[in-house]
């Protein structure tokens, strides 16, 4: 098994969640009796599930958390939302990347642009999936801890120790949703303190979301308004919650989506 192949195959379809035959044969450049060899071994292993033309994700629970069905909502937006925030980079940045799905279409066309022209970056984050995704192409630190597989992603006291003891010049963080009136969200107090921690040692801190995030709310506050530099989401968002937004000392950037 070519390792790398398997795991381009992954990744992609840990975006898109379902893949047509076709499409793998074009973008692996394999034979397609090579692609049903890989689906096959892979199903057996778990990773995916073949369907009728292609293959997909492994259905979760619908009552719990699954990071494969997060990522395949909002692509679009995700994908120009990653693509914004990128050209916020500058050569020797120290940065953090948590664990939200945008901040994985992210890291998508970071690896992207490291492949066609490189420059001085230093990348940490307690994702497995963000890691596989950059690994291959830049230098990158996977802050370990106690793994949750349904959020790929490692937390924990150990895993905020390990991340309270570095610099970063920027953070980049996902959100589950927006309280109006004070701050950021997200579903569970593990992830609040690991963004918690990196913010306290960013010098800058980004919140990347969808506009869809601004009318839902999760249980756990994190981000307070105050704390947060920039949002970088999509051109839904409506003048009403952009202003609000502004309001509070926060710089708006907008990705556009057709």
């Amino acid at each position: 098994m070519n390792y790398n192949r398997e795991q381009a195959l992954m990744n992609r379809l840990r975006i898109k969640g379902r893949l047509e035959l076709a499409d793998v044969v074009e973008f692996l450049e394999i034979s397609e009796s090579t692609a049903r060899r890989l689906f096959s071994r892979l199903e057996a292993e778990g990773k995916l599930i073949r369907i009728h033309g292609g293959i997909q994700l492994p259905v979760k629970n619908p009552q719990e958390y699954s990071f494969e069905q997060v990522v395949k909502s909002k692509i679009e937006e995700k994908n120009a939302i990653g693509k914004r925030a990128c050209d916020l980079l500058r050569d020797g940045d120290v940065i953090f990347c948590d664990v939200g799905t945008t901040v994985l279409c992210f890291c998508m066309e970071l690896a992207h642009r490291m492949e066609e022209k490189p420059f001085e970056l230093r990348v940490y984050t307690n994702s497995l999936a963000n890691f596989e995704i950059l690994s291959p192409c830049m230098p990158i630190t996977l802050i370990g801890g106690e793994y949750r597989a349904n959020r790929k992603d490692f937390s924990g006291y150990l895993a905020e120790l390990a991340i309270s003891k570095v610099h970063f010049t920027k953070c980049f963080l996902g959100t589950d949703g927006c309280d109006m009136k004070q701050y950021f969200t997200t579903t569970d107090f593990d992830t609040a303190r690991m963004d918690e921690t990196a913010m306290r040692n960013s010098n800058e801190v980004f919140i990347l979301c969808d506009s869809g995030k601004f009318s839902a709310c999760a249980q756990v506050g994190y981000a307070d308004f105050a704390d947060v530099d920039r949002i970088v989401t999509d051109n839904r968002i409506t003048p009403e919650v952009r202003a609000q937004l502004e309001g509070y000392g926060m710089e708006v950037l907008i990705a556009e989506v057709l």
